[in-house]
């Protein structure tokens, strides 16, 4: 079982700190003997090292269990306040343990000085005090790294879903159906044509907005999912049928941009769509904070666009660059439903 580190760097701290601080404590409990002879420093120093060793790991696993008790960096005093009580205590008892195997190991030349055992425990105290500063002072150090990393993946991410949503914009392949679906319905339907063109040219509008809000008002992307839904409905007929079912109450909270084009278009371009299994969508909310997409599961054996559930994918990113709730993806086979957490003016990110 591989054992837990309070950070990364413990094992450089143990290194630069052990040699010193069992030199000196061995001056205090055995005095000057150790420099009497290299056997009597040679077997103070390692049978001290090799305890102390072990006294350092109970150390250690007794931090470690703090730190996961007590996680949050603002908690660094309060954790602090607990750890070294804690270690003062355990000094006493870790020096009494030298104390008593010292006198045992017969291979140790020098004797131990009684008068000076509180004095051990005073400086192991204080050693104690200092390597609990420096091991949290690591791990915050790394804590606080590993939170820019993340921050900057996440704008990486956040950037490369704007990209793939330029890319959606200027999709050819929309492009050649919704002509394709438009030149069929001149001929048969003109005001179904027409309507065809107004709901074409809002789905473009939007695809065309400034992407650089990183919210909108819920009501906004519901008219594009209105609008995507009607060119989709035209294209593939009673294959498909959706509906959407929202409360007003709720459309002026806020979602990432093009979060519906994202969702859409992989359950579009991910499902096999035939009039025998037709595929159903319900766009709906499930509580005042989440909406949900719901559809019916008919998988592709290949799917050609890839860039669909890499854009699902950057979509699930941009929600942890928001520091909102993740968005939950349930799956039961026949139905697979997409979670999405809305933002209102209590939780709208700074």
């Amino acid at each position: 079982m591989r054992l837990k580190r309070y950070s990364r760097k413990e094992p450089l701290v143990f290194v630069w700190v052990m040699a010193p601080y069992v030199v000196i404590m061995n001056m205090v409990i055995y005095g000057a003997c150790i420099w009497r002879s290299l056997a009597a420093f040679a077997s103070t120093f390692f049978s001290s090292v090799l305890y102390f060793l072990v006294i350092y790991l109970v150390f250690g696993m007794v931090a470690v269990l703090i730190r996961t008790r007590i996680p949050a960096g603002s908690d660094l005093f309060r954790r602090i306040s607990v750890m070294l009580p804690v270690f003062y205590i355990m000094n006493i008892g870790s020096v009494a343990g030298l104390f008593e195997l010292s006198s045992r190991l017969s291979f140790v030349v020098c004797d131990i000085k009684p008068h000076m055992y509180w004095w051990a425990v005073l400086f192991g105290c204080i050693l104690s005090t200092a390597i609990t500063f420096i091991n949290e002072g690591m791990a915050n150090w790394e804590q606080w790294k590993d939170s820019l990393a993340e921050t900057e993946k996440l704008r990486n991410a956040y950037q490369r879903s704007k990209l793939l949503g330029l890319k959606g914009q200027i999709n050819p392949h929309f492009l050649f159906n919704c002509f394709n679906t438009l030149s069929g319905l001149i001929g048969e339907n003109e005001a179904e044509a027409e309507r065809f063109l107004d709901e074409m040219s809002r789905v473009h509008r939007y695809l065309l907005r400034n992407d650089d809000e990183l919210l909108v008002p819920l009501a906004e992307e519901l008219k594009f999912a209105r609008s995507y839904l009607h060119l989709t409905e035209q294209r593939f007929g009673s294959a498909i049928a959706a509906s959407v079912n929202i409360d007003p109450e709720l459309h002026g909270c806020g979602i990432p941009p093009l979060s519906m084009q994202v969702i859409l278009e992989n359950i579009i371009y991910t499902n096999a769509i035939s009039k025998k299994n037709p595929l159903m969508i319900l766009i709906e909310a499930v509580s005042a904070q989440e909406i949900a997409i719901t559809h019916s599961v008919f998988e592709k054996t290949v799917v050609q666009h890839m860039q669909v559930e890499e854009g699902l994918d950057n979509l699930l990113n941009k929600y942890k660059l928001l520091n909102a709730p993740p968005v939950m993806i349930r799956e039961d086979g026949e139905h697979r439903t997409i979670v999405l957490p809305l933002f209102d003016g209590t939780n709208l990110p700074a």
